[in-house]
């Protein structure tokens, strides 16, 4: 069976037999090996990999079931050649010990850390029931999430660092900064579209008068928490908690980014 899907920003088309399991997929025909097996019954958690941005056990599906879907696997969590926050803290903070259940936790912290800015650790250990570890008891486990989240320095309070994240940071420090002209310049198409529930905005000097009237009446504007960011193929969406001082809103955004600018944007509130 054919199925297409996008693994660490790659796309791949493979000829699968219905019955081959995900994680064999990224091991055997990718050699994604960082992800490992360990029960191979869904019970560990040393398989996991976000799936559309969310943690999945890729022991527990079939490989035919990622069609047309983004995968992210340990391998494309950051940079080639860097790690990113939460990497460094997990090795600062001696949370590796035989490192088997390593890339799988890893996985799983970054969905939570998508989802809540400042988790508390019963949440911690709550989100990692799902993944076995034999050696550190847990305990530099947590200090390391806590350790990331202190050195991160993101708006968008996100700790890993895939281009696309990048982008979206660099996005919002822009717009917490005022600097609309360098908002708009940087990260939006010429011929940019912002639909919103007003109406519809479009070029980058509608889009420099609208931010302009947006800024002028949020100020003080901090992003509270971003609890929900997905990334799939060349599309951001985000929930996100901003505060202001026209007090506190949950905005949820869509954005289609190529080479580098937003060329489609969808924005709501409640």
């Amino acid at each position: 069976m054919r199925v297409t899907f996008t693994v660490n920003h790659q796309s791949h088309t493979l000829d699968l037999e219905p019955r081959v399991l995900l994680v064999d997929v990224l091991r055997d025909h990718l050699h994604l090996t960082g992800v490992k097996i360990g029960c191979d019954t869904g019970q560990c958690g040393a398989c996991v990999v976000l799936m559309d941005g969310v943690s999945v056990k890729s022991c527990a599906l079939l490989g035919v079931q990622a069609d047309g879907s983004s995968i992210t696997t340990i391998e494309g969590v950051s940079e080639k050649g860097t790690m990113n926050p939460l990497q460094t803290a997990f090795q600062a903070a001696h949370a590796v010990q035989c490192g088997f259940c390593t890339p799988g936790m890893i996985m799983s912290l970054t969905d939570l850390l998508a989802r809540s800015a400042q988790p508390s650790e019963a949440e911690i250990r709550a989100w990692l029931a799902g993944n076995l570890c034999r050696c550190t008891g847990y305990e530099n486990v947590v200090r390391a999430v806590n350790a990331a989240l202190q050195v991160a320095g993101s708006p968008a309070h996100l700790v890993t660092e895939t281009p696309l994240r990048k982008f979206y940071d660099s996005h919002l420090r822009a717009m917490l900064a005022g600097d609309v002209d360098a908002l708009v310049d940087a990260h939006y198409s010429a011929d940019a579209v912002l639909t919103t529930f007003e109406g519809v905005i479009s070029g980058r000097d509608a889009l420099k008068t609208y931010f302009r009237d947006y800024l002028s009446v949020h100020t003080d504007l901090v992003i509270a928490a971003t609890e929900r960011f997905v990334e799939f193929g060349d599309s951001i969406y985000t929930e996100t908690v901003v505060r202001s001082a026209r007090g506190v809103t949950h905005a949820y955004n869509a954005f289609v980014v190529q080479d580098g600018r937003v060329t489609h944007q969808f924005a709501g509130v409640k």
